[in-house]
């Protein structure tokens, strides 16, 4: 727990939660590997990429910026399912005052976390992956995500973000518990993250087409 002495300047919340975000993502040991990163995290190491994706429901679309530069795997993992077709015909569900979930609670596979401090939880509209475990091992699963539609500060280094909502937010606020999604539409050069990813994605191709087929 952090104290304040009484010399000592406040900060604000928000300095605190970017200053560790920081070091979350970027601290490593001399000469480690560029994708080197804290256990159960990943280092912010892609170039941006202008990608987006759209939710297509009876309600309406729910557009999201992907953050493939803050959030690089999540993204490709999240594509690669999109593109497979996973989420399609699955239910929006397990509605809360904070959130709308979907997908999977067994992991296809799990991913290292990602954090940036461009991606927080002071607004809602944020497109995450829920964590393996509660503690600090934790690891993200791209195959389970949810969409917040208000703030939960309490969330920031816990749950990944990896998308933000640019439209439909209040779509989003207003989906039915059980509403099915009809697709999910990729927009945008996805090649840089295919080539950042080349020896992953053979692997996490694989899981996914297995999923998709056993369903």
């Amino acid at each position: 727990m952090l104290r304040a002495f009484p010399a000592t300047p406040r900060v604000p919340l928000r300095a605190c939660l970017v200053s560790l975000l920081l070091v979350a993502g970027c601290s490593r040991e001399p000469h480690a590997p560029a994708d080197s990163a804290p256990p159960g995290t990943t280092a912010i190491n892609v170039p941006a990429a202008d990608l987006s994706a759209t939710f297509e429901q009876d309600s309406g679309p729910i557009r999201i910026r992907l953050a493939a530069k803050e959030a690089p795997r999540l993204t490709m993992g999240f594509i690669l399912l999109a593109e497979a077709g996973y989420f399609n015909g699955r239910a929006w569900s397990d509605f809360s005052p904070v959130v709308r979930q979907t997908g999977d609670s067994s992991p296809i596979y799990t991913l290292p976390r990602e954090f940036s401090p461009r991606l927080l939880f002071d607004e809602g509209g944020r497109l995450c992956a829920s964590n393996t475990t509660e503690d600090s091992s934790a690891r993200a699963k791209p195959n389970r995500i949810f969409l917040t539609v208000k703030p939960q500060d309490r969330w920031n280094l816990v749950y990944s973000v990896f998308g933000v909502v640019t439209e439909g937010l209040d779509t989003a606020r207003n989906l039915r518990d059980g509403e099915i999604i009809r697709a999910v539409r990729i927009e945008g050069d996805t090649a840089p993250l295919r080539a950042r990813f080349a020896r992953e994605i053979p692997e996490w191709t694989a899981a996914i087409r297995a999923a998709v087929s056993s369903r």
